[in-house]
């Protein structure tokens, strides 16, 4: 997309002129409304194109009420700019697992792709570095949160350690979290 179509497409967002959807994200005490356009986001999206159905909708006032408890506001902002603007943006500030899980409910797979591919490149830079533990604990998370075919299991417990050197920083580093489990 142009920067001018996505300016206008974020504006629709902010200046909230002719939304027909009000979704309620988070738990409390972190409960926030977003007005939304039920077009745009079932565009983007089969799981809301069905939430959204006449079937599915729960209607007050003329407008389509729906509620998230399960994804917090901040996941939720970086979700819905992303389905208006075509652009998605973490700047770290938001788990990247708690974006991938929302992502992957309402049916937005190029960013659950998108940070599958951050996370895995993560680990690959801590290994790089010497970091073993910092790369075994993201691996884990990773395949805790994110399915992951039978070859990413096998490709993960053939890791080969053999042209490390591991120095007592980094034995000490495992010995703890060995110590621990």
């Amino acid at each position: 997309m142009n920067n001018e179509l996505i300016q206008n497409f974020l504006n629709l967002v902010e200046n909230l002129k002719d939304f027909d959807v009000k979704i309620k994200v988070g738990e409390t005490p972190n409960i926030k409304e977003f007005k939304v356009h039920s077009i745009i986001l079932s565009a983007k999206s089969d799981y809301f194109k069905t939430a959204f159905s006449s079937r599915w909708a729960r209607r007050e006032d003329g407008f389509i009420i729906f509620d998230k408890p399960n994804i917090s506001p901040p996941v939720f902002e970086i979700l819905i700019n992303y389905i208006y603007t075509g652009t998605f943006s973490n700047n770290n500030e938001v788990n990247p697992i708690d974006i991938f899980i929302a992502a992957d409910e309402i049916g937005l797979a190029e960013i659950s792709q998108q940070i599958e591919n951050h996370m895995r490149n993560k680990v690959a830079g801590y290994f790089r570095k010497g970091k073993f533990l910092k790369a075994l604990e993201l691996n884990e998370e990773i395949f805790e949160n994110i399915p992951h075919s039978i070859e990413d299991q096998k490709r993960a417990s053939n890791w080969d350690f053999s042209n490390y050197r591991f120095g007592s920083e980094e034995i000490n580093e495992l010995s703890k979290k060995e110590e621990k489990d």
